[in-house]
């Protein structure tokens, strides 16, 4: 990769900071200095996309995203956050990857607890990998 390359990490909100951590340290080989922490709020349809509560929401998803930020930054990294509100997950890392052209998307997999999760299908990574046609990073969290 190239040191103007840019990455895209989507960011659940539900990885606690250690293990994130733990799963960026492969991310430090890349020569990329470009990194951007990608949270989706998925709403529900009857939700109104705008409201004074989503700007609470969003504010405080912002907040979670500080310490990673920070901590790839004290790394060499040029961090950018990004939160969006979408229906989808998946259709809303898929916009982002190709309406800012990244050349890699790295992503946390957590790994499937019970045989229900197993069946009922397709994890947000899989879906990514799926549909989009850059090359996708899987760390398994």
């Amino acid at each position: 990769m190239a040191a103007d390359d840019r990455v895209l990490m989507p960011v659940s909100g539900t990885i606690e900071y250690a293990d994130m951590v733990a799963a960026l340290m492969p991310l430090l080989r890349f020569h990329t200095k470009n990194i951007t922490l990608f949270h989706v709020v998925e709403t529900p349809v009857t939700t109104p996309l705008e409201s004074s509560e989503l700007d609470k929401t969003l504010a405080g998803e912002e907040t979670k995203l500080k310490p990673m930020a920070d901590w790839l930054t004290a790394q060499g990294y040029n961090v950018e956050t990004r939160i969006a509100v979408a229906r989808h997950t998946v259709d809303a890392i898929v916009e982002e990857t190709y309406a800012r052209g990244y050349s890699l998307i790295f992503m946390m997999k957590r790994r499937k607890r019970s045989l229900s999760e197993k069946l009922l299908g397709r994890s947000v990574t899989e879906e990514v990998i799926r549909r989009v046609k850059t090359p996708v990073v899987t760390i398994l969290v």
